[in-house]
């Protein structure tokens, strides 16, 4: 059977399938030359390829391995995490970011800041951080590996999961949790686009726990896999990633 890889090259056209609901990986009506991540990264390995390009937004993970089987779409370029029960209906590359999971908690619900000399409180960097505090609520989004993550590691606690990561949001800004979580990259993309949060909120993006984000190739289709991670690889030495995450996670301009 032949790899995925050649009828894309036959037909001369890549398309490549992106998430249309999580800036900045894919930005709706962009500014100029702030496409998102996944736009920039799916245009530089189409130009490898030597291939048009042609993007498909989709939303859930379902949608993105069902096209991918269908062939409706070649690969998915979607800020997609790994995780065991995924890698069974698709491939994952190697991962091209690495993120984990993190949150935004209501500064009030933390104990006041050290005074003059003092350094022995406790800083807050992390979600783990929040272990020694009582009377932990939390948001997320249901059934992602944040919601996982909060479920092992603070089961005990009252967790809230929602359809959306807004309704979540929401949940925050109203008083009725003291945490948000998501993943540290989609922390750093919300803190762009709403820089008054840091006034109440404190964000904590200190690993806790290893997330990789990577693109999804039809499975088993380990030729096709090899020439992306090649890709990837010489991306990653060359330091254009690092350029690309810069310039989303860590600088607004892609905001409207």
């Amino acid at each position: 059977m032949p790899s995925r890889l050649d009828l894309v090259l036959s037909k001369k056209e890549l398309v490549v399938g992106v998430n249309r609901v999580y800036e900045p990986f894919y930005v709706q009506d962009p500014k100029d030359g702030f496409p998102g991540f996944d736009m920039e990264l799916a245009k530089l390995y189409a130009d490898y390829l030597g291939v048009a390009l042609k993007v498909k937004p989709l939303k859930t993970f379902r949608q993105f391995s069902d096209e991918i089987a269908a062939g409706t779409i070649d690969i998915a370029m979607a800020g997609m995490s790994t995780d065991l029960s995924r890698g069974k209906t698709i491939t994952f590359s190697d991962p091209y970011l690495l993120t984990t999971p993190a949150g935004l908690v209501n500064k009030r619900s933390l104990p006041p800041e050290p005074e003059g000399s003092i350094v022995t409180t406790r800083t807050f960097k992390s979600l783990e951080d929040l272990a020694v505090l009582n009377a932990l609520s939390f948001s997320v989004r249901s059934n992602t590996t944040n919601h996982n993550y909060l479920l092992r590691r603070f089961g005990k606690n009252q967790i809230y999961s929602y359809l959306s990561d807004s309704i979540a949001i929401d949940a925050l800004t109203k008083g009725n949790v003291i945490c948000y979580v998501a993943d540290s990259l989609y922390i750093l993309s919300l803190l762009q686009k709403q820089p008054s949060l840091k006034a109440n909120y404190v964000a904590l993006i200190n690993p806790v726990m290893d997330e990789y984000i990577s693109a999804a190739l039809p499975l088993n289709d380990l030729v096709f896999a090899d020439n992306f991670n090649f890709f990837i690889k010489e991306l990653k030495r060359t330091g254009v990633i690092e350029g690309l995450r810069s310039k989303y996670f860590l600088g607004s301009g892609w905001v409207k």
